[in-house]
């Protein structure tokens, strides 16, 4: 029974060391490369007038054992602009990133995100945030008015709602302004204070993505003018999901795959008679989910693309009269595939 014991103890001991080896290891492994800490990843701006251009640096520690590469900053709107100090940030070193907001299309509470692409595998993307408040003597809500995915011959209305931006305030809307005849705006009060401007869009309206701009006349002498775009899609019998291809950033020679459905919605059969696409840039497989009412379509980088940007369309052709010829746009950012040892 001692020697049993004994035994077990000498095993029990032999298994903690490999136990403890084995996260040893773990550990350096998960600290070899690069690694991004971020001591601070929101900045309140506080409260700022409308039009006011706010800048912010955030600090992006490597705490890893090697490079730290920063492959590239993706701003959430045209508003905010992130800057890197430097692609490569040397192991213990500090990288900067200047975040810079314009507000001159902002009112109320505002929140923007720049996100971060690193070569850290456990943190690729990281999001900065600038929070605050931006005063205006009228705010429009939403300040861009999504139609969403509307099907052919069906009504849409959506609704901007305009209030005062300060206590103090008491201008007005006086006018509602457009240039799509197929577009129609009703302005009128509110029954809890302040405006809200009615916009619908005609039943025939063309297939395909539809834009334009609302411009709101004003009293305000700061903001006689307050713009609100305008955008949706004019679905017709037949639906692509998602309606783009986006790869995001990969690296040469990785083996990417997307897919897309291309669904019926009409009583009659629908036959995807060809597809077209880039052929130098991808390569497709189609396939029946349910013969005549809904396709998939998988889509697959090519081995050895030439780093840079991608922007290009495959084109789907169908059997519906209406819809025969269907543009999916595709987007993709291909990096070296040699890592930096």
């Amino acid at each position: 029974m001692k020697r049993s014991a004994m035994g077990l103890g000498r095993t029990a001991i032999g298994l903690a060391g490999i136990l403890l080896g084995a996260a040893l290891a773990a550990r350096a492994g998960a600290d070899a490369g690069g690694r991004v800490v971020v001591p601070e990843q929101t900045w309140d701006f506080g409260t700022v007038e409308q039009g006011t251009k706010v800048e912010h640096v955030f600090r992006l520690a490597n705490r890893g054992s090697d490079t730290l590469r920063i492959d590239h900053v993706k701003s959430s709107c045209g508003c905010t602009v992130g800057v890197a100090s430097a692609r490569d940030v040397p192991a213990g070193g500090e990288g900067r990133i200047t975040v810079t907001l314009d507000t001159a299309r902002m009112a109320g509470r505002t929140n923007k995100v720049v996100s971060v692409h690193t070569s850290d595998p456990e943190a690729s993307v990281v999001s900065l945030g600038m929070t605050g408040t931006v005063l205006a003597d009228l705010v429009a809500t939403p300040n861009a008015l999504y139609l969403g995915h509307i099907r052919r011959g069906d009504a849409a209305s959506r609704e901007v709602l305009v209030t005062p931006g300060r206590t103090d305030a008491t201008y007005a809307v006086t006018a509602v302004e457009h240039s799509n005849p197929a577009l129609h705006t009703t302005l009128g009060p509110r029954p809890d204070g302040g405006q809200r401007v009615v916009v619908t869009l005609d039943r025939d309206t063309p297939l395909g993505r539809f834009n334009d701009t609302l411009t709101l006349r004003t009293t305000s002498p700061r903001a006689p003018v307050i713009t609100v775009p305008v955008f949706g899609s004019i679905d017709g019998d037949v639906l692509v999901l998602p309606p783009q291809v986006t790869f995001g950033v990969t690296r040469s020679g990785s083996t990417i795959e997307r897919e897309l459905y291309i669904r019926n919605r009409a009583g009659r059969p629908l036959a995807v008679t060809r597809v077209d696409v880039p052929s130098d840039v991808v390569t497709y497989e189609l396939t029946a989910v349910e013969e005549g009412q809904e396709y998939r379509l998988k889509i697959r980088l090519r081995d050895g693309l030439k780093p840079g940007k991608i922007e290009t369309a495959l084109e789907i052709h169908t059997s519906d009269p209406a819809e025969s010829r269907i543009v999916v746009p595709l987007y993709a950012i291909v990096r070296d595939g040699r890592r930096r040892g």
